[in-house]
């Protein structure tokens, strides 16, 4: 078994250039990528994830190359590409274990890199265990390497969105007068079954004036309303997320206005982000536009990464994440979103949201969508 985006001597390089010595990662998404372990929520059997809270799975990584997992006994060391694999059937037996590994000898003088959602029990213990080291954030490290993306890591994002576009567009398909929430739900999670996602991952949906961050209350859809479409599928590991809106019936003039709008400064942005580029100076390219061409609406705007999250890293709107200084690379697949509240659905949100890989020369889209509200 070959990693998939985990790359061992990148790995080694940014450690050193962070100085630490090892990592100690704990969160499933960063246990799947530096060792292939099935432990998230979305997964054909999701045991690992379900029962992490006796046997946890932990992945240390040290910069002399070396590498070790510790997972539930019973599961196959097939499954990981790391040799050094260790056994557990107990919490207590996961913690004399990484002990074992990175205690006081091992780790004295080191700098030792944690997430900062580490469960207290495991950092506790590494505490006492390695009294002679020293602890520091490794979410930055991890994300500098999780930033860039591997072909194969490409492909399955691609590969997730278009999932994401076929459960988008059955849902729009299948509009009708008094259709529920509830029916819309089963219909993206059967499609993206059927198109070979193993799950969905998000799925953020309105129906008129109802709430999108909690759908599933039974609501009907009524002629005239307008829905919002939000939802990632999880592919081999991977994520998506794209979102559209859908009217039953003609599309209100000012909502079609407000998203005309969002995709010119969405655009705006996107010829001009290249490799080298910051997200301080792509903010100011949007308050710029905004100035050159004003409405009497309010506009905000999101960057993130996407890839084994579906907001991995934020980076716009840069002086509220503190990125002004983040530069966009080659291999990045990110998500440019923008907003504007609604006032005729309670004002509810509706916009654009497309993903991007960012090559040598510009940017790529992904999503292959209509850059429209669509209309049944």
């Amino acid at each position: 078994m070959e990693p998939i985006g985990f790359d061992k001597k990148k790995a080694n390089e940014v450690m050193a250039k962070k100085g630490l010595d090892m990592m100690v990662l704990t969160s499933p998404e960063n246990v799947f990528y530096t060792s292939g372990l099935p432990v998230r929520h979305i997964e054909y059997n999701p045991i690992l994830y379900v029962l992490a809270n006796q046997y946890p799975t932990i992945s240390v990584i040290r910069r002399d190359g070396e590498d070790s997992v510790i997972t539930w006994a019973l599961f196959d060391q097939e499954l990981t590409w790391i040799r050094d694999f260790a056994g557990i059937m107990s919490k207590d037996d996961a913690l004399s274990t990484l002990a074992a590994m990175v205690g006081q000898e091992k780790a004295a003088g080191k700098k030792i890199g944690i997430e900062e959602k580490m469960p207290f029990y495991i950092y506790d213990r590494l505490k006492r265990e390695c009294s002679g080291a020293t602890f520091e954030q490794a979410d930055g490290a991890i994300m500098e390497l999780r930033s860039v993306k591997t072909a194969e890591e490409i492909r399955r994002i691609r590969e997730a969105t278009r999932i994401s576009e076929k459960v988008i567009s059955a849902m729009t398909e299948n509009l009708r007068e008094g259709i529920t929430d509830l029916e819309l739900i089963k219909l993206a999670k059967l499609t993206t079954l059927n198109e070979g996602g193993i799950g969905t991952n998000h799925l953020t949906m309105s129906l008129g004036d109802s709430d999108p961050e909690a759908p599933g209350t039974g609501r009907k859809i009524k002629k005239g309303e307008m829905t919002r479409f939000d939802t990632g599928a999880v592919y081999k590991g991977y994520v998506s997320d794209v979102s559209r809106h859908a009217c039953l019936g003609p599309v209100p003039a000012d909502a079609k206005k407000m998203v005309e709008y969002i995709v010119d400064l969405q655009q705006t942005c996107i010829d001009a982000i290249k490799p080298g580029v910051t997200a301080g100076h792509i903010e100011e390219i949007i308050g710029k536009r905004m100035e050159q061409n004003p409405v009497d609406f309010p506009v905000f705007a999101m960057g993130h990464g996407v890839g084994l999250n579906t907001e991995e890293s934020h980076f716009i709107p840069a002086s509220i994440w503190n990125t002004s200084d983040m530069v966009f690379k080659e291999g990045m697949i990110f998500d440019l979103e923008f907003w504007s509240p609604y006032e005729p659905y309670n004002n509810r949100l509706i916009g654009m949201e497309d993903t991007y890989l960012l090559k040598r020369n510009g940017c790529e889209r992904i999503t292959k969508l209509d850059r429209v509200i669509f209309s049944r």
